[in-house]
């Protein structure tokens, strides 16, 4: 992968600019890390109620998207947005914290795991808020500050490089691990309570160490308290 250049740049930018150098990159990840791919996808899958309806933010490839049957999203990177447009997939350029849509004008949106790259949480939250419709949903994932996954990934920046004996085959690329910041499961829950969503429901996957996560697709269970990979739906 292309060496980013050393200059000062806030989270969106330095993701935003990683992200464009390494679109392929995170393609390849997710071809040699297959079950994973599927243990997560399967977890939404069981979030994702109106695919048809649903706006993906951080819309990433578009690879999740195209599984799920959705057909719109936003996303900052041009180099994703024109994989996820490859996918056949609407693309509209902007930022999970000033969404390019109206107040009330969509019925579901999904946050995959965008709320690790984002300067502001609260303000991503509160943007999906703005646009969903009376009664609509959001969908987030994360992947918990208190999970193995987050732990591994911050040891492994710290570090400058991977254990083996700790990590998978085929880890996440490193160069993606900069300016991500890890939010915990509790403090998504009060920002989301805080910005007025209700009735949350909590879905759960990657339950093995992460060394030995890809050797099989999990199912996912219901609450957060055991998987690596948690999902939450609310209502507006």
């Amino acid at each position: 992968m292309t060496k980013i250049k050393s200059k000062k740049l806030n989270r969106l930018e330095l993701n935003q600019e990683k992200f464009n150098q390494g679109a392929e990159d995170f393609e390849i990840w997710f071809k040699n890390n297959e079950n994973l791919f599927l243990t997560e996808l399967n977890a939404l899958a069981k979030m994702i109620t109106k695919p048809e309806k649903c706006l993906s933010v951080g819309i990433g490839n578009g690879l999740f998207a195209e599984k799920l049957d959705i057909k719109k999203g936003v996303e900052p990177s041009q180099a994703m947005a024109d994989l996820a447009r490859a996918r056949g997939i609407e693309v509209k350029a902007g930022k999970a914290e000033a969404l390019p849509f109206a107040d009330r004008s969509i019925e579901q949106i999904l946050l995959g795991t965008i709320l690790a790259y984002v300067e502001d949480k609260q303000k991503a939250v509160s943007e999906a808020y703005r646009v969903l419709k009376k009664g609509g949903e959001i969908i987030v994932s994360i992947l918990p500050a208190e999970s193995s996954f987050a732990l591994l990934y911050r040891l492994a920046f710290l570090e400058g490089h991977y254990r083996t004996e700790l990590s998978p085959k085929y880890p996440y690329p490193m160069d993606f691990l900069a300016g991500t910041d890890w939010l915990s499961t509790e403090e998504l829950i009060e920002i989301m309570e805080e910005v007025g969503f209700k009735n949350l429901e909590f879905r759960q996957t990657l339950t093995k160490h992460p060394k030995y996560v890809n050797d099989e697709v999990e199912k996912s269970i219901p609450g957060y308290k055991k998987g690596d990979y948690v999902v939450v739906r609310g209502e507006k």
